[in-house]
């Protein structure tokens, strides 16, 4: 796949720049060396004007005459009736793509632009350049700013040497050395290197967000399964023989299934993913929630499990469990906050 790249900046001789431009000759000669090698390494680009006074021209110039240039493989964004008067247009029409904005604004076409573009190639210029250059930066783009030659170009290289985007430590480094006969070739390269590793992490970051989706969905799924569960055990409860051990054991499960349902709820709610581990958590905390309640039951009715009460009981079990999954990082804060057993000696009867 080509990459397209969008070519931004100038060296006016008249002109004040902050950094000033340094000489715009060789910056306009560098141009067509640029546009030459974007051609060869197969790169399509995205110019806005056909003044001369910027260096889309020049780049444009080495583009088309390198012979290498494709079909389509100049995207001309300028303002409808203006800024794509190239002069390689009229020889070569089939290499260039016009795509006229409707608005007399410049600024608009131009940062517009810059959303749809793999890349950014930055020589000279000034505010406009710099601005590309942090909007580049900002949205994670490969960039490529010429510093050699000043400009906004230069201001954009000193941010992504602190920032670095997506460059290695090599690439930015090359951007900042004196221009040479091979400069042209091994910043095409690097630029070149950059949206393919740009490429890798946007793919990596899609597939990481995929996987998450299937396990939120898995984890909703879940969800719902275990609080059919949990409300089963509802009608369980009171078919089981009274006392037996099969009510005991629809009592245990009710508040286990409950507990992690919650937990797996409130795994879903936060996003996390991880619904597997948020239901073992919320589990043993949900029981936990339930051993202590259903002692406290028993310390005053020690006959709670032979009669029919267990049978109430299971709906206070299933909300205790469902909050104590869903609010396990209280429970076990709780639990390390305090001493929850009773560790001292007991006071002697009647004392």
């Amino acid at each position: 796949m080509n990459p397209v790249v969008a070519i931004i900046g100038s060296a006016q001789v008249d002109r004040a720049y902050s950094p000033a431009v340094r000489d715009p000759e060789a910056a306009a000669a560098a141009a067509v060396e640029l546009g030459a090698e974007l051609a060869a390494q197969g790169c399509h680009i995205i110019v806005y004007s056909s003044d001369p006074r910027y260096l889309e021209c020049d780049v444009v110039r080495g583009y088309v005459g390198s012979g290498r240039a494709e079909r389509g493989s100049i995207l001309v964004r300028g303002r409808y009736g203006k800024d794509v008067g190239f002069e390689e247009a009229h020889q070569n029409p089939s290499v260039f793509t016009v795509v006229p904005e409707s608005t007399d604004d410049w600024e608009v076409a131009f940062y517009r632009s810059l959303l749809t573009a793999d890349a950014l190639l930055l020589v000279g210029g000034g505010r406009s350049t710099f601005i590309a250059g942090l909007l580049g930066l900002s949205r994670r783009v490969p960039i490529a700013p010429v510093a050699a030659f000043g400009g906004g170009a230069e201001k954009v290289w000193h941010r992504l040497n602190g920032e670095r985007n997506v460059a290695t430590e090599e690439e930015v480094a090359l951007l900042a050395r004196p221009w040479q006969p091979d400069a042209a070739q091994s910043i095409v390269a690097g630029l070149r290197t950059q949206v393919e590793r740009h490429r890798v992490q946007e793919q990596a970051a899609r597939q990481a967000e995929r996987t998450a989706r299937r396990r939120t969905v898995a984890g909703l799924v879940t969800a719902l399964v275990l609080l059919v569960l949990a409300v089963a055990t509802i009608p369980l409860a009171h078919a089981a023989p009274t006392g037996g051990w099969q009510a005991i054991s629809v009592l245990v499960a009710a508040p286990l299934l409950a507990s992690a349902w919650g937990a797996v709820v409130r795994n879903a709610y936060d996003g996390s993913g991880n619904w597997l581990r948020a239901a073992a958590v919320g589990s043993a905390a949900g029981v936990i929630a339930f051993l202590l309640f259903v002692a406290a039951q028993l310390s005053t009715n020690p006959d709670l499990l032979a009669d029919g009460s267990a049978r109430q009981l299971v709906f206070f079990v299933l909300a205790i469990g469902f909050i104590g999954g869903f609010t396990s990082e209280t429970v076990y804060g709780k639990l390390r906050a305090q001493d929850v057993t009773q560790t001292s000696v007991l006071p002697p009867p009647g004392g």
